[in-house]
C-alpha cells in the first residue's frame, strides 16, 4: 500500500441504514460491473500431458456426476491419446466455464484514493445528491489494507490457467482495467476466497462522511443518526463547489 486512506463514493438508498450504522460492506461480483469489457482476459492454454489430462477430468467430473473415478481417468486419458483435446469447441468450453466463475465467484469492493473526483461524484454519488466516505487503509489496516491499486491498459490482461494460481489469476483480471478509466484512480479488495456477499471490519476505520454539494439536508441529518449509532467519533465534511475553477473544496461541517 502506498496511501493512508481510501474512499467509497455512493448514492442513499435501501442499504445506506446499514452501510452508515454497522462496520459492514457488500463485495459484489464482477458480473455486477458497469464496464462489460471488464473480466474478459485473454487466455492461453499452454500445458503439458499431466495438467491437460487433469482438465479434462474436471470436466468430465462435471458433465458425469456418477460416473466411477477409474473411468473418468480412463475416458480423460483416451481423449488425449486419440488427439480429441485439440478440438477448438473443448478449450472454447474451458474459456466460457473459467469466465463464468470469475464473474460470479469473486468479490469485488470498489474503492478510490481521491475523494474530490468532480467526475466520481457525478457518476457514482447521484450527481453530488450522494456521499463519500473515507476509510483507514494503510498497510497495518484490516480489509481496507488489503486493496489493491487498479492498473490501466489498452490490452486484456493474459492468463494461462495451467500456470497461475487462483490467486494470481484473480489479482492480474480484477486489478485491470481499460486506460480510459485512468482518471478514477482506482483500488480493489478482491476477495477470491469467499466471494460475494457482506463483509464485516472493524466500525472505527470509518474516518469520515463527506457529503455532496447537492445532498437534501434530511439526507444529512439521516446520515448523522445511522452514524451515531457506530459508537466512535466520525468526521463530516462537506463538498463545496469553487467559484473560480472545476474544483471541490472539501470542509467540516459546523
Amino acid at each position: 500500500m502506498s496511501v493512508d486512506f481510501l474512499y467509497k463514493y455512493g448514492r442513499i438508498n435501501e442499504h445506506s441504514k446499514t452501510l452508515f450504522s454497522t462496520g459492514q460492506i457488500w463485495l459484489s461480483p464482477p458480473s455486477q460491473l458497469n464496464d462489460p469489457f471488464e473480466c474478459r482476459p485473454w487466455f492461453i492454454f499452454d500445458a503439458n500431458q499431466d495438467e491437460i489430462i487433469d482438465i479434462l477430468v474436471r470436466q468430465i467430473q462435471r458433465q458425469n456426476p456418477l460416473m466411477s473415478q477409474d473411468s473418468v481417468k480412463a475416458e480423460a486419458a483416451a481423449i488425449y491419446l486419440e488427439g480429441r483435446h485439440k478440438n477448438p469447441a473443448m478449450w472454447e468450453a474451458l474459456r466460457r466455464d473459467l469466465l463464468h466463475k470469475l464473474r460470479n465467484e469473486i468479490g469485488l469492493y470498489c474503492l478510490s484514493s481521491v475523494p474530490d473526483s468532480i467526475l466520481m461524484w457525478s457518476h457514482y454519488a447521484c450527481k453530488h445528491e450522494g456521499y463519500c466516505l473515507e476509510f483507514e487503509a494503510t498497510d497495518y489496516t484490516d480489509t481496507f489494507g488489503e486493496a489493491q491499486p487498479v492498473r490501466y491498459s489498452d490490452s486484456y490482461p493474459v492468463i494461462n490457467p495451467f500456470k497461475m494460481s487462483k490467486e494470481e489469476q484473480a489479482e492480474i483480471i480484477f486489478s485491470t482495467k481499460y486506460t480510459s478509466w485512468a482518471y478514477e484512480q482506482e483500488w480493489r479488495i478482491i476477495d477470491w476466497q469467499n466471494g460475494p456477499g457482506l463483509r464485516t471490519y472493524p466500525p472505527d476505520l470509518l474516518k469520515s462522511v463527506i457529503f455532496g454539494l447537492r445532498m437534501s439536508e434530511p439526507n444529512k441529518d439521516l446520515v448523522k443518526k445511522w452514524v451515531g449509532r457506530r459508537g466512535h467519533s466520525v468526521r463530516f465534511l462537506e463538498a463545496v463547489q469553487d467559484d473560480r475553477r472545476f474544483s471541490i473544496e472539501l470542509r467540516d461541517v459546523s
